[in-house]
């Protein structure tokens, strides 16, 4: 099969600007000079330069050019989470459950991650999915600005992000997400079922509009006892 022009342009440009070659603030060529210096039609260019844009890595300001905006090396994160083995093994015997819709006045990694004023209140879910009725994740899902009223009439919701997507109208571009080792306290302890103190994993996500505006923050905490987290990266940076 005959690779996309486009790939050509957005490796180069990607490794150029991970590897520090280009700053954050700092301009790429323009389109014109892009053609020149890969051999290409426009057409390539702007689909490389959608692709990063997408990403967060630039920005393409009309009258000023391109500018990066974002240049560490993370490793891109692929279509589907680390549990997605497990789901796709599992689904027959999973089960959701909503045990919680409020606006409260959210704790500092909710203000900070939303870039909100600390006296904002949120929409906070509480949700917990099941595998053969024993709880394995307990998910907090934050949102700035939603119709609460859309939520709780919505009973027990399968997948927030393309309820909150579909429904909601939030608009998602990008995710980032951090993934630490936790011991249970009292709450969480009790709600998935585990002794006080028992380890689990906690991902923190952070969803992102097109405009780089966080507009989701997630937190949940998964007993991995038999949840294993797999990810399968592509050395192939199109496979993204």
């Amino acid at each position: 099969m005959k690779k996309a022009l486009h790939i050509d342009v957005y490796k180069d440009l990607f490794n150029k600007i991970t590897s520090g070659h280009y700053s954050i603030g700092d301009k790429l060529p323009t389109e014109n000079e892009m053609q020149q210096i890969y051999g290409v039609s426009r057409a390539p260019i702007r689909q490389a330069l959608g692709k990063m844009q997408e990403m967060g890595m630039i920005d393409r300001k009309p009258g000023i050019g391109t500018v990066v905006i974002k240049n560490d090396t993370n490793v891109p994160w692929p279509h589907v989470g680390g549990f997605s083995s497990s789901f796709s093994k599992k689904w027959n015997d999973l089960r959701i459950k909503t045990i919680d819709v409020s606006k409260v006045i959210p704790e500092l990694d909710v203000t900070t991650n939303l870039e909100l004023d600390p006296e904002n209140p949120v929409v906070k879910v509480t949700r917990i999915r099941t595998d053969n009725d024993t709880p394995i994740f307990l998910l907090f899902s934050y949102y700035a600005d939603v119709d609460i009223e859309k939520i709780k009439s919505a009973g027990d919701i399968l997948n927030m992000r393309q309820f909150a997507s579909e429904v909601l109208g939030v608009d998602f571009s990008y995710v980032t997400e951090q993934i630490s080792a936790v011991n249970a306290n009292e709450q969480i302890s009790y709600l998935l079922n585990v002794e006080e103190g028992f380890p689990l994993l906690q991902i923190n996500r952070v969803s992102y509009d097109s405009n780089l505006q966080p507009v989701e923050y997630v937190k949940y905490f998964v007993n991995s006892t038999n949840w294993p987290y797999n990810i399968r990266y592509s050395k192939e940076l199109e496979d993204l």
